[in-house]
């Protein structure tokens, strides 16, 4: 009886031995993500960082975003604007973030720019963990109604009959709308002379008055605007014409042959997020992005939409591929900043 007492507790041990290797294997299976619970990200709020003031393009699509987040992955994606310094008090941010997927950012064509601009603590490569490339945001070539020109080839040929006369407008030197004119200025071999203002809102103002001649706008401001007649539009600035706008001409092919100047819109987060938490977050903004309503809300603002969606790696390379493109940009045109 007592042999048989023993060998139920040695088979009580080893059962137990037995469920605790499962347990430990198991275990040693579990992503690096893991919340300690065993519950899969995510699970808390999501914090999506605009490094813009509330009430532009970017901001209209980081809400347009996180709804989508939030209704596929099942946690709040929570808006929060960190606006300031041509975009960099919120990207440093979130570089400095721990790269536990919950604290992302909007990264836009600055995370781009800012590299050659500034000396900064951080760097638009090494710092971050692209996600994914969610829209190109096209710029409008627009004159004020007096300016005697109705396409690009005579805004050329008047820039170049009036040396200084063009004076166009942007949000801020060192913005996409200003390095659209320094490049637009250096391949039409133009001298036009730049305005700065802080914001979009003030840079339109001033065409609107006519107290400057043209600006690159950002389509969202512009649009109506132009509807209402106060701004002349002659063509876009990205590589194909806008969908919603087909009337209107690219700039390369309305008489500047190899121009495009577009803002890339994506989702970013610090650098070293694990790979199962950028996959997750990549597929569910693809799923929103390849949606019907999403699309159509999006091509109405004017927006050039993806014909795909991209990978984390592929938004690398446009991440990478801009910033060189505007390094040069920046050098030919002698901008410098503090």
């Amino acid at each position: 009886m007592a042999r048989f007492q023993h060998h139920g507790r040695f088979g009580r041990f080893a059962v137990c031995l037995a469920v605790l290797l499962c347990c430990g294997s198991a275990a040693a299976q579990t992503p690096t993500h893991s919340t300690g619970s065993g519950q899969a990200y995510p699970v808390k709020p999501v914090r999506l960082i605009v490094p813009y003031v509330p009430g532009g393009g970017s901001d209209t699509i980081a809400r347009g975003v996180g709804s989508g987040l939030s209704e596929r992955l099942g946690q709040p994606f929570v808006v929060e604007n960190r606006g300031g310094a041509n975009t960099i008090i919120g990207t440093e941010y979130v570089a400095n973030q721990p790269p536990d997927g919950y604290t992302l950012l909007l990264c836009t064509g600055s995370l781009a720019t800012n590299q050659s601009l500034y000396k900064l603590k951080y760097d638009s490569v090494k710092s971050f963990t692209p996600i994914g490339l969610m829209l190109w945001g096209s710029q409008l070539l627009v004159v004020h109604p007096s300016l005697p020109v109705k396409n690009v080839k005579e805004l050329i040929a008047f820039g170049r009959a009036n040396p200084g006369k063009l004076t166009y407008t942007s949000y801020g030197t060192g913005s996409p709308a200003h390095l659209a004119g320094e490049l637009f200025a250096s391949m039409a071999k133009v001298d036009m002379l730049h305005i700065p203002f802080k914001g979009s809102s003030p840079a339109l103002i001033e065409v609107v008055s006519g107290r400057a001649l043209m600006t690159f706008g950002v389509m969202v401001p512009t649009l109506p605007l132009v509807k209402s007649g106060k701004l002349r539009p002659l063509a876009v600035a990205s590589p194909k014409r806008n969908p919603s706008y087909p009337e209107w001409p690219t700039i390369a092919e309305a008489g500047l042959p190899g121009y495009e100047a577009q803002g890339f819109n994506g989702i970013c987060g610090p650098a070293g997020m694990p790979r199962d938490i950028v996959m997750k977050l990549n597929t569910a903004l693809s799923d929103f992005l390849s949606a019907k309503e999403t699309r159509e809300k999006f091509l109405a603002l004017g927006f050039n939409m993806l014909e795909k969606p991209t990978s984390p790696e592929e938004f690398g390379t446009v991440i990478r591929t801009q910033t060189e493109k505007w390094a040069k940009v920046i050098k030919t045109a002698g901008i410098k900043l503090e």
